[in-house]
C-alpha cells in the first residue's frame, strides 16, 4: 500500500477484525504454552495489521500525522491491556480445567479472522478486483501451512490452534480464485481501472466527432471562393 500510496480495495473492517483476532490468539498461544514461534507469530501479524490500519488513516482518510500517531497509541494500549487480561484469564481457566472456556477462547480468534475476510470479499466483488498483492497472499498461505505443520512438533498437537491457520489458508485460496477470475474477465488490477477511467466514454467520442465535422465544414466554406 505504501508503494502505490493508496489503500483502495482493502477493507478497514477486515483489518480491525484481524487485529482483534490476533490479539485473542496471541493470548491463547501464550497461555496454552505453544511453541515460541507460534507465540510470536500472532504478535507480528497484529503489528503488520496495525501498520495497514494506520496507512488507511493516512492515505484514504487523509488524517494528520498527529491524529495517526494518536490512533496508533490508543490501539497499542488497547491491544496490550486486553492481551494481558485475556492471557491471565485463559491461564486461570486452564489451571482450573475449565475446558469449555479454553476451547471458546481458542475458537474465537478463528471466527474473528474468518469474519474479517467477508468485508474484503464484498469489496473485491464490488470493485471486480482483488487489490491484495500476490506476495502478501502467498506468504499468508505459507504461514498458515507451516504454522499448522509446526503444531505437530509441539508437545501435543493443538487442534483448536490449527483451526485458525487452516481457515486462513482456505479463505486466502478463495481470494486467489477470485483474483484469477477477475483477471480472466479483464477487470483485475488498479492500473487497469485507472486506464479505463482515463478513456473517453462513447458520448464524448460522438460529441467530439460532431465538433470535428463542423470545424472541417467551416474550413471548407472559408476556402471556397464561390461562397465569397
Amino acid at each position: 500500500m505504501s508503494r502505490r500510496k493508496s489503500t483502495e480495495g482493502v477493507s478497514i473492517v477486515m483489518l480491525y477484525l484481524w487485529f482483534a483476532g490476533n490479539m485473542f490468539y496471541g493470548a491463547y498461544a501464550l497461555a496454552d504454552n505453544l511453541y515460541f514461534g507460534l507465540v510470536i507469530q500472532p504478535q507480528l501479524f497484529a503489528l503488520f495489521t496495525l501498520i495497514n490500519i494506520l496507512q488507511v488513516y493516512w492515505y484514504r482518510y487523509k488524517l494528520s500525522f498527529v491524529r495517526v500517531a494518536a490512533a496508533s497509541l490508543v490501539l497499542c494500549i488497547f491491544y496490550a491491556g486486553l492481551h494481558v487480561g485475556m492471557w491471565k484469564a485463559i491461564d486461570a481457566a486452564i489451571r482450573r480445567d475449565q475446558h469449555k472456556a479454553v476451547e471458546f477462547m481458542g475458537v474465537l480468534p478463528a471466527v474473528l479472522i474468518a469474519l474479517g475476510f467477508f468485508p474484503e470479499f464484498y469489496v473485491c466483488v464490488n470493485e471486480q478486483s482483488v487489490e491484495m498483492s500476490n506476495v502478501f497472499i502467498a506468504f499468508d498461505i505459507l504461514g498458515g501451512v507451516f504454522s499448522t505443520i509446526s503444531l505437530a512438533f509441539d508437545h501435543t498437537f493443538d487442534y483448536i490452534a490449527s483451526i485458525t491457520y487452516l481457515i486462513v489458508v482456505l479463505l486466502d485460496l478463495v481470494l486467489v480464485a477470485m483474483k484469477i477470475f477477475f483477471y480472466v474477465r479483464g477487470t483485475q488490477g488498479l492500473a487497469h481501472k485507472q486506464k479505463q477511467g482515463s478513456e473517453p466514454g462513447q458520448e464524448e467520442l460522438v460529441l467530439q466527432s460532431k465538433v470535428d465535422m463542423r470545424t472541417e465544414a467551416c474550413a471548407d466554406n472559408a476556402s471556397d471562393p464561390s461562397t465569397a
